[in-house]
């Protein structure tokens, strides 16, 4: 069967693929600058220099800062960390004011390789800067010793690391100089990091990475997170951190409390307190589903289904959220979304957008005369624009795609009967698709043979709908309750969707674990 999935998905060697080893891996030497940046970090190591670390917002910003800083920690107790709450923004100019004169090295990880004005400021004012960033450049920087992948003469083939691959590179570097072996501490942070950030996991190296950071928790507070949420510790995989870890860790941040997620990623060694972090971080992503949950049902009646991209316009939501109800409505209306709310300027809107596979919405929107800014990803971003250009952006992206046509078709990989489906063999589905994320998505089957013997709506929210098919349940997930009462009971069905196993420890009345076979469907269908 493995042959079959990698024909579908483009896979030539398989074992290769599948079992990365180390031969993938590049030297960080190959980057642009490193020398010259890590001898500036040795520089103020050895003279005793003021060192301040700039953390960006999003789980890959504040995996990076972590992880220099408990590194440089071995060295040097002069460091400290500076950040801002993602309602500020992102970059150096929002943290400018928060960097002491007296500060020597300023350095600045997964962010500002585009940031001009605010690094010649501190030059002039005798602070060196460095930046490890893996952003696109759209800027020339004199004022910065830059190590980036997307710098044009760069000779690092990974054009898709994340910012905390990037710094664990340069911990490599540093070790190497110092003679030390303190790096290998933080690779499953740099391995976690590329799957928070969305990087390619069609990237051989980056598959290295993640594979690792599965397959060896070294984090005892990402490793306590993971228990907390059920996660089958000795069998994880990508989804497992990226649909439970990854959004617990940066919803803390998308509620403008960044310091409970630095806290929790300081807990790399068991401590007291890493019970209560997790216990918070929960806590704040349930309210963050909620939320996301509301936004996308208060908003969905009033998408005009003739515009190219969604574009809505809602300041209740605050930075955090825009780019999270952007992808629920991207998904709704297979499409592209953006979500605007006030911007810096009284007379600007600044939002996220959230694109499609087919095509770079941060290109397009760079295209876009209406737009004043953009940055991120080619799918995941954000922008601004003046207020009274709302209507041109509109019309602009329908211009400009009007011959595009998403395809909705509900697509799948191959297809089952209900009698094939156990255990086994969904394990040994889901082996294939440990690894997944941009690029590789996990594996959609069509299962035919199914009876629906009763189905249940259930969350706060009433938009998660279950179907008892026999050994197979079947979720819907982000839903409502039209689609809810439209499944048939005591019927035949087909569906659409991702096969996993949900573990569940049961400690009442005796303890056993119990196990689930389910299918996240896309959709069903009623057979002829």
């Amino acid at each position: 069967m493995y042959l079959k999935l990698a024909k579908i998905n483009g896979i030539e060697n398989i074992d290769a693929f599948l079992n990365p080893l180390s031969n993938v891996v590049h030297s960080p030497y190959l980057l642009k600058n490193i020398d010259q940046l890590v001898e500036k970090i040795i520089r103020a190591i050895k003279n005793g220099e003021k060192i301040i670390i700039f953390v960006d917002v999003d789980y890959d910003g504040i995996s990076s800062a972590v992880i220099l800083y408990k590194y440089l920690r071995h060295f040097t107790d002069n460091i400290e960390l500076r950040y801002v709450e993602r309602s500020e923004g992102h970059g150096t100019r929002f943290v400018i004011d928060q960097i002491p004169l007296d500060t020597d090295l300023y350095i600045a990880v997964d962010s500002s390789s585009n940031d001009v004005d605010e690094m010649k400021y501190l030059a002039e004012n005798g602070i060196e800067c460095l930046v490890i960033d893996h952003h696109a450049i759209t800027n020339d920087n004199p004022y910065a010793i830059i190590v980036n992948p997307q710098q044009k003469d760069c000779k690092y083939p990974n054009k898709s690391s994340c910012g905390a691959l990037l710094v664990y590179k340069v911990c490599q570097v540093l070790d190497d100089y110092m003679n030390t072996y303190y790096s290998n501490k933080y690779m499953d942070m740099a391995g976690f990091a590329l799957a928070a950030d969305v990087m390619s996991m069609m990237e051989p190296e980056n598959r290295y990475f993640v594979k690792n950071s599965l397959k060896n928790i070294r984090h005892a507070g990402l490793r306590a997170l993971f228990e907390a949420m059920n996660s089958d510790i000795n069998n994880l995989t990508a989804n497992d951190f990226l649909f439970g870890v990854s959004p617990a860790v940066t919803a803390a941040t998308r509620l403008d409390n960044i310091k409970l997620g630095i806290d929790f990623l300081m807990c790399d060694t068991h401590c007291p307190e890493i019970k209560g972090f997790v216990k918070e971080l929960i806590k704040a992503n349930e309210y963050r589903k909620e939320v996301q949950a509301e936004a996308l049902t208060r908003h969905k009646p009033f998408v005009n289904p003739l515009d190219k991209v969604v574009i809505i316009f809602d300041p209740t939501l605050g930075k955090g959220m825009n780019g999270l109800v952007a992808q629920e409505l991207s998904k709704t209306f297979n499409k592209p979304a953006i979500v605007l709310g006030l911007g810096d300027e009284e007379d600007t809107y600044a939002g996220s957008f959230r694109g499609l596979d087919e095509f770079s919405m941060l290109d397009l929107l760079g295209e876009c005369k209406s737009v004043i800014h953009t940055g991120g990803h080619p799918g995941a971003g954000g922008l601004s624009l003046f207020k009274t250009d709302i209507d041109v952006l509109r019309q602009e992206l329908n211009d400009k795609l009007k011959s595009f046509e998403a395809d909705d078709s509900l697509l799948y990989d191959l297809e089952f009967d209900i009698g094939e489906i156990n255990e086994k063999f969904i394990d040994y589905l889901n082996e294939f698709y440990r690894i997944t994320g941009n690029g590789f998505k996990q594996g959609k089957f069509l299962i035919k043979g199914l009876f629906v013997s009763d189905k249940k709506l259930m969350g706060k929210s009433e938009n998660t709908v279950k179907i008892d098919c026999g050994d197979l349940r079947l979720m819907k997930f982000k839903t409502d309750k039209e689609y809810y009462d439209n499944v048939p009971v005591f019927a035949e069905i087909e569906a659409v969707g991702s096969l996993n196993i949900n573990v569940w420890k049961q400690y009442k009345p005796k303890f056993k674990v119990v196990k689930t076979n389910q299918l996240f469907i896309d959709d069903y269908m009623v057979p002829n």
